[in-house]
């Protein structure tokens, strides 16, 4: 596995090298360009001299067929050279959107102050504007190597017009490249001003529900368009400081064209050019407009996308830093042999462990009274099946994500699922056999975004269903029947618990206090915040005598 870049810089330096196939050919194609570019004005200079003064056919026919053949070189050198240097932008830009995507979705915990919006507008608008250096990669060396040519010809042309431009221009490129670090920073917190924004409206968005219910439609839009105005300010100041970089651009290349100009035609009065010479001088300065236009324009575009380098880089450490591994005792030892599923040292507050086993074919509850203990064993329980794969062992979280698509693709995760199937008992176990009797296109009934065509109840079933048809050897379920009524949980219940025994090479841990799953389940582990551990039938525990067993009554009761 690649290590994550520590700076916008490598970054970028990592990017160019696994797109060195694209971009070289890119990078000579549009060199050819450039510098046939700057050969026609030495072409049109060495015609006169050969064959329009002289009065030439012979010469001006030939020149004719060179001039065709420059041309021609120079009109494919660009086509191709576009073509692979766009190519490797398209290409960085998917590949830095899916190694984004893919380091979030597959985090352990993404950093709490990354939300999902702020990821999808990294994963967006910086993957692309990092990715644009490489557009204007092979068009700023070639512009360089243009430039070169441009000098040469005019040191050979006449000496001291070539010194003028040998010293005039770098130093015309330095000064437009010294306000580089300016617009890289404004273009950064532009960046960071649009992801606050998309954070802000992924925020509200989860939160419309609630936010209509009360009233806070106000509130929201004031919120919103607080940030939104922040990124639109930002990007003002970003296209300000472009501007004058632009506009300085354009200063520096007008004083180094008339200083060109000047010294060429001072050389012209004293008689030490010849006609050619001049048209030539004349149409190689006019040609330096376009690659020191270009030059101003490339140091802006490098320094933005510098600082989308910069911002994906710090996501991807951030990300990698919550995924990596912890440098304390895992919370608790998951072992899965060929009959069971075996937790060892899970950490339960005051020192204590608790080690619990579920054999293959049942279903097994916890209880657990404090959130901290029973996040450490849902944490460690995740870690597992992070590493072991989805057939193995799926941990299915108790907060609910649907997705824009129908009830189909939404349980068989199925990216234009069609006529994918679904077993019949899986429908039935999760309830979603009552919704399908609700709508008229049953599993290809359409889904809004976050599910908001469904009621709590019915996305928490959809969920159930996703878990139940992903058959994993293990399942841990979360909770999951919090917003269905007691009597459709019930019901549920007893169909997960039937469905997971039916298969007897698969075992099923639910983190519930839903005395209709504690009933139904095969054992349960009460884990109280002081006093001893508990297990046994539901039945038995609600029996037994002592404070822990009065914890468990009353952590069950409804």
């Amino acid at each position: 596995m690649s290590k994550t870049p520590s700076s916008g810089s490598i970054l970028l330096r990592r990017a160019a090298r696994r797109r060195l196939g694209l971009l070289l050919p890119g990078i000579i194609t549009m060199s050819l360009w450039q510098v046939c570019e700057a050969l026609v004005p030495v072409a049109i200079g060495i015609v006169v001299d050969v064959a329009i003064i002289p009065l030439s056919v012979p010469a001006l026919i030939v020149s004719i067929v060179g001039i065709g053949l420059l041309f021609t070189v120079l009109s494919l050198g660009y086509r191709f050279g576009a073509r692979f240097c766009n190519s490797a932008r398209e290409h960085e830009a998917h590949a830095l959107r899916v190694e984004i995507t893919h380091a979030a979705l597959t985090s352990a915990n993404l950093p709490p102050d990354r939300a999902s919006g702020e990821v999808l507008s990294i994963a967006s608008a910086d993957a692309d504007t990092a990715a644009q250096s490489f557009a204007q990669a092979g068009r700023g060396i070639a512009s360089v190597l243009g430039m070169i040519t441009a000098a040469v010809f005019l040191l050979i042309a006449d000496p001291v017009t070539g010194l003028v431009v040998l010293i005039a221009v770098p130093i015309g490129l330095i000064i437009v490249a010294l306000p580089g670090r300016s617009v890289s920073a404004k273009a950064n917190a532009q960046l960071e001003a649009v992801a606050r924004a998309g954070r802000s409206a992924s925020d509200l968005m989860h939160g419309l529900r609630v936010i209509k219910a009360m009233g806070g439609e106000p509130w929201a839009v004031g919120r919103y368009r607080h940030t939104s105005d922040e990124a639109a300010n930002a990007g003002i100041a970003t296209g300000e400081r472009t501007g004058r970089l632009a506009g300085l651009g354009a200063l520096v290349m007008s004083l180094v064209l008339a200083i060109v100009l000047i010294v060429a035609g001072l050389r012209l009065i004293d008689g030490q050019l010849s006609v050619g010479a001049l048209i030539g001088i004349l149409g190689m300065t006019a040609f330096l407009t376009e690659p020191m236009r270009a030059l101003a324009e490339i140091v802006g575009l490098f320094a933005q996308s510098h600082g989308a380098a910069q911002r994906i880089s710090q996501l991807l450490t951030d990300i990698d830093g919550a995924g990596a591994a912890p440098t304390t005792a895992p919370a608790a030892t998951i072992d899965i042999d060929d009959e069971k599923i075996s937790v060892r040292g899970w950490a339960a507050g005051e020192g204590r462990t608790v080690d619990f086993t579920t054999q293959f074919g049942s279903l097994t509850a916890i209880v657990v009274e404090q959130a901290e203990t029973e996040t450490a064993l849902i944490t460690a329980l995740a870690g597992h099946a992070r590493s072991t794969g989805l057939g193995q062992m799926l941990v299915s979280p108790h907060t609910v994500d649907l997705f824009e698509g129908t009830i189909r693709s939404n349980i068989t995760m199925i990216l234009g699922a069609g006529d994918a199937p679904v077993a019949p008992e899986v429908l039935t176990a999760s309830g979603v056999d009552e919704l399908l009797g609700l709508v008229d296109t049953g599993l290809d009934h359409r889904i809004q975004e976050l599910g908001g065509n469904l009621s709590g109840g019915q996305r928490q079933r959809v969920a159930l269903a996703r878990a139940l048809h992903a058959d994993p050897q293990v399942l841990v379920l979360h909770e999951p029947t919090t917003a269905v009524d007691a009597v459709t949980e019930a019901r549920i219940a007893d169909r997960v618990q039937d469905l997971r025994s039916s298969r007897g090479n698969a075992a099923t841990i639910i983190l519930t206090s839903s005395p209709a799953f504690l009933a139904a389940a095969d054992s349960v582990v009460f884990v109280p915040d002081t006093g001893p551990v508990l297990s046994g039938k539901h039945a038995e525990l609600l029996a037994a005598a002592g404070a822990s067993a009065e914890a468990y009554r009353n952590a069950v009761t409804r």
